[in-house]
């Protein structure tokens, strides 16, 4: 036992309540810095006709936002309903998934058969076969914006008080005909007179990506861009776990997970269980947080990211040659928290000290930085960087800025150290 008094079964109990970098947060006491985005929802709950559109980054937290707000303005018999967007369903799926959600599950995946079985003829009238009529609950896909809208009243007929539903991730909404038909169906909620109350998720730049179309939807709309999260927030992350298990967070490691995460609290989550499980490991009674608890934790966090994030790195960097290259112009690119960079600003700032320290002497004049960069806007490096002309560029998204600080932090490069809007929202 390394944490004095607290057992394996202990640590595994405070780490699950608290850090979840695989699941949504669902209750405010844990969702650090949202509390302005909570008192504007609630209010706007208040005003009738309001609905919820939350957008931003990946992994910036809307969907815990979403369902944290949700979960505050229901019940405990009356859960709020969440759904998903996705490339193989369309604007029908998606209200027919909603429709399902009023229905035990058991009457949709249960399916009745009735009157089947196979006739035989003794007499030489041939064999017939009686097909069985399969019946399910499932709510068909509606066909017209007024069966949609009838859908959401049937809905909220099955369920007393309010009704909240969360439609997330409508980046994923392909086709302008079916973005259409759903700025159609916000313009129009209003009009169902049943209490229910919808928020929408997606990763978008502003309202009118959503609407397109449409813009008078808007009105229906609380916009709430959510923002990377402040230094402060994040370390509260760690430090309500630490105060639980009487263990302290070195400083320094604080500052680093909150420099690395990029006010992505995703990574504060994912470093973090990896940080508490190495203080239980070691050997040694442990009170306070080492250095190379710090590191333990860097490394297994890198094992454990996101799949979809290795792979495109790993394409944007690792050729037959001058793989080096792309890495530390990467790792340049991801030592600001600026949205976009300029060329000479990246070489000046950031990349000829990371190259030097990286690399020694031999490191690229800026035409060929421009040049790695240029490459890496292609299919063949990861499509993993935006060009916005005149030598400006920017990660296409910036969750990736947080992959490429854990990378180079794995490789004793400690990147944002100097920025001062690092970890700010």
């Amino acid at each position: 036992m390394s944490i004095p008094g607290i057992t394996q079964n202990r640590l595994k109990e405070v780490l699950s309540e608290n850090l979840t970098p695989s699941d949504s947060i669902k209750t405010p006491d844990r969702l650090f810095g949202r509390e302005k985005m909570l008192k504007t929802i609630d209010r706007a709950f208040s005003s009738p006709g309001r609905q919820i559109f939350i957008f931003d980054d990946r992994g910036v937290g809307k969907t815990s936002l979403a369902l944290t707000s949700a979960y505050l303005h229901t019940g405990a018999e009356n859960q709020p309903i969440y759904v998903m967007c996705g490339k193989t369903n369309n604007f029908a799926q998606t209200i027919q998934a909603i429709g399902n959600a009023a229905i035990p599950v058991e009457k949709r995946l249960e399916r009745l058969t009735t009157g089947g079985g196979l006739n035989v003829s003794v007499w030489g009238f041939g064999v017939g076969i009686t097909k069985p009529s399969n019946q399910n609950g499932n709510i068909a896909p509606p066909q017209s914006l007024m069966e949609a809208l009838d859908v959401i009243r049937y809905v909220a007929s099955k369920r007393s008080g309010t009704t909240i539903i969360v439609i997330d991730e409508m980046e994923r909404i392909e086709g302008e005909a079916e973005r259409d038909k759903f700025a159609e169906f916000i313009r129009n909620i209003p009009e169902l007179d049943a209490n229910v109350r919808f928020v929408f998720c997606g990763i978008m730049h502003d309202i009118d990506e959503l609407l397109k179309s449409h813009p008078s939807a808007g009105r229906i709309l609380e916009a709430i861009e959510l923002k990377r999260l402040h230094h402060s927030d994040l370390w509260k992350i760690l430090t309500v776990v630490s105060e639980k298990l009487n263990v302290e967070i070195q400083q320094e490691a604080l500052i680093r997970i909150s420099q690395v995460s990029d006010g992505f609290p995703h990574y504060v989550h994912l470093i973090g269980e990896a940080l508490f499980w190495s203080i239980f490991d070691d050997p040694s009674d442990v009170t306070h947080s080492e250095s190379s608890h710090y590191k333990d934790a860097i490394i297994e966090a890198l094992r454990r990211v996101e799949p979809a994030l290795r792979v495109q790195y790993e394409k944007a960097t690792h050729k037959t040659r001058n793989t080096d290259d792309y890495e530390v112009a990467l790792w340049a690119l991801a030592d600001s928290t600026s949205d976009k960079r300029q060329i000479s600003e990246i070489y000046d700032s950031s990349y000829k000290w990371i190259a030097l320290k990286r690399l020694g002497k031999k490191f690229l004049e800026r035409e060929q930085l421009n040049q790695r960069y240029l490459s890496m806007r292609k299919d063949s490096h990861g499509n993993i960087i935006a060009w916005s002309g005149s030598g400006w560029f920017a990660f296409r998204e910036n969750i990736m800025r947080g992959y490429v600080r854990l990378r180079a932090e794995a490789a004793g490069i400690n990147l944002g150290r100097h920025d001062n809007t690092a970890g700010m929202a």
